[in-house]
């Protein structure tokens, strides 16, 4: 099909008229409440997804407030957690973007309604930002608005929403990174090279996991789009524009990156075992939506595997049907103007590299590693080799055993291990399918110049262009939809433990078992409304002297453990006994039977109350298809018996 795409005139034109753009804005605004229903009728009573991660920034959100408001400090360390060694803030997710971008809803309402907000305000600015993008690459408003739904509502972005991953949410820095970066390289112009530095910058001011990601691809599309490279020779202040970028950046970035990383670099490194586990399969960028209404519970139980749910799903970073042929559709003949051509390779390197580093550090399919059937003579070559490639001559030195132990058979290296391995700070990317996201990007952009193909004349209003703007954009809405969202809503409310923790006196102490449910964001959150100490807390990296202490925190209640807590000064232990009964005990021997006849022979323990969870977590529907690990109601909703520690 022969395409009439814009003769990209004056750059700011081909953004639309401000009408226009104001009409695009209110347009994503009414599509985001139709893709999160029912999250507009839960503004302040709930946040989407199960009660984990979603709480932990939910209290984060409430200390920045309590700490600026009520205790005049601001939020560096929170004593109160973690105790007696306290948890320095900088040992989590940076969260400054979104927190600057939602004060106004933080400091006159509250969190749940911050949380809320910043969610619903993710997809509408996430669906404008790509529209920019996508309208000045290809000078047509029609196609900029069906790509920046195809990015706006992708599986990754919901997923994020269902895993409660408030930092990774906001993807809305992104495609405005490039567009700023597309100008700079194109119209020479230093406040283009401003406005990019600054939008790279927020990014990673947003989540860690984006100085990476985001950080590396925008590297790789400044080189793809510069080749051959004499280009930057020969083109008078590129260079200096391209240093304007990284100076802006940088300044924005370093002064909160420099204190983590020179204080707690050691510590802030993750396991090759647990990096292996947190990657794509294969088939999960092809996996039709497996939150979809009508067909996601069919496809979700043809590969029903996950490691943990909700933080893990299959099908999270499906690309989508329609995205995927539009896209297709801008590499056919006269598909795209010639002025065109080289974003497109510059998407497509971005799209390619960026899945490969999103299956991980080996070859997943149906959620495990792919192993090769070999000769014997030929694994135990591949295993010295790899062996002594990761255990002697890596900078973050790992065993080939935490990868793979299937004897007669070797894995699929990919580029991802290198990464881990060799690139300074590459060990503390545990969760590589989020360079998914760059993925996802690039494929909303390439469909964006694919229904650029489609809709002819767009620089007059006609009936035609809308109507197959509405189709193609209806095809996106279909393929993504997730509403009503499928992983349901935790409700915010106090439960009857928190309400006898408040009365206890302030000089009190808290510690919880088994450590699933002291580690969580729901234990977490109970702090704003019990008040107390807790030997326990959450986040990103945990206290170094804590994490010492953890094996003998297992052994509860051992008499070692019980001394440790004495020494931190832990007044009553919370036990939660159906936890035990599911199988989240510390110990694979533990039951709740076994602690309890343990509890009792002990002289220092005295119980002091027996209260049970009320169910808080509803509307869910994903957890009955998913096996492969423990249940997780149990941990939620549980019988809890308070012991005082004589």
């Amino acid at each position: 099909m022969t395409a009439v795409v814009g003769d990209r005139g004056h750059p700011g034109e081909r953004l639309g008229s401000w009408t226009t753009r104001l009409f695009v804005l209110v347009l994503f605004l009414v599509l985001s409440l139709g893709m999160t229903w029912p999250l507009v009728l839960n503004l302040r009573t709930a946040v989407p997804g199960a009660p984990w991660d979603n709480l932990v920034w939910l209290y984060d959100l409430w200390w920045f407030r309590h700490s600026i408001v009520e205790l005049n400090a601001w939020p560096k360390v929170n004593p109160l957690i973690f105790y007696p060694f306290g948890y320095d803030l900088r040992l989590s997710e940076t969260m400054w973007a979104n927190k600057a971008l939602i004060a106004p809803v933080l400091f006159w309402g509250d969190e749940v309604l911050a949380y809320n907000v910043l969610l619903l305000l993710s997809f509408v600015l996430t669906g404008y930002a790509t529209y920019l993008l996508i309208a000045y690459l290809t000078d047509n408003r029609y196609a900029a608005v069906v790509g920046g739904a195809a990015f706006a509502f992708c599986p990754y972005r919901m997923h994020a929403m269902a895993a409660g991953w408030l930092p990774l949410i906001s993807t809305q820095w992104m495609p405005l990174a490039f567009l700023y970066l597309e100008r700079t390289l194109s119209e020479r112009k230093a406040g283009y090279a401003l406005a990019a530095g600054l939008f790279i910058a927020l990014n990673v001011l947003s989540s860690w996991y984006y100085l990476y990601v985001v950080g590396a691809f925008v590297v790789l599309y400044v080189l793809v789009r510069l080749w051959p490279w004499r280009r930057i020779l020969a083109e008078r202040g590129l260079v200096g524009r391209l240093a304007l970028v990284a100076v802006v950046a940088l300044a924005m970035i370093a002064p909160v990156a420099v204190p983590v990383v020179t204080a707690h670099a050691g510590g802030m490194s993750w396991s090759l075992q647990d990096v292996e586990k947190w990657a794509a399969s294969l088939e999960d960028f092809f996996l039709p939506n497996v939150y979809h209404p009508l067909w996601g519970e069919h496809f979700l139980s043809l590969r029903g595997y996950a490691p943990r749910y909700p933080w893990y799903t299959p099908g999270f970073v499906y690309l989508g049907i329609v995205p995927l042929l539009l896209a297709a559709m801008c590499f056919g003949a006269r598909a795209v103007s010639r002025s065109t051509v080289p974003t497109r390779g510059a998407y497509l390197w971005l799209g390619g590299v960026s899945f490969v580093l999103a299956l991980g550090v080996v070859l997943h399919w149906r959620g495990e590693v792919l192993g090769i059937p070999v000769p014997p003579a030929v694994e135990a070559f591949f295993v010295r080799g790899m062996s002594t490639l990761m255990s002697k001559w890596a900078l973050h030195k790992a065993s080939y055993y935490e990868i793979f132990t299937r004897s007669g058979t070797i894995p699929i290296p990919l580029p991802a291990l290198l990464l881990y391995l060799f690139v300074p700070l590459g060990s503390a990317l545990r969760t590589l399918y989020r360079f998914g996201v760059i993925t996802m990007l690039a494929v909303a952009v390439l469909a964006g110049m694919g229904a650029a193909g489609a809709l002819a004349n767009v620089q007059t209003f006609k009936r035609s262009n809308v109507l197959k703007t509405a189709l193609l954009l209806g095809l996106v809405l279909v393929d993504f939809c997730c509403a009503p969202l499928p992983y349901g809503f935790t409700e915010v409310r106090a439960q009857p433990l928190d309400h006898w923790l408040a009365a206890l006196p302030d000089s009190a102490v808290l510690m919880q078992f088994p450590l699933v449910r002291a580690l969580s964001g729901d234990s977490l959150y109970r702090a704003k409304y019990h008040g107390k100490r807790m030997a326990y807390g959450h986040g990103t990296f945990y206290p170094a002297a804590y994490v010492a202490a953890m094996p003998v925190l297992a052994t509860f209640p051992s008499e070692e453990c019980l001394a440790l807590l004495k020494s931190w000064g832990v007044s009553h232990v919370i036990v939660g006994s159906q936890a035990y009964d599911a199988g989240w005990g510390d110990r694979p021997e533990q039951s709740w039977d076994v602690v309890r006849g343990q509890i009792e022979a002990s002289s220092r323990l005295r119980l002091v109350s027996i209260t049970r969870d009320e169910p808080f977590w509803r509307d869910e529907r994903i957890s009955g298809v998913i096996y492969g690990n423990p249940p997780v109601v149990p941990v939620l909703v549980d019988k809890l018996y308070v012991y005082e520690l004589q």
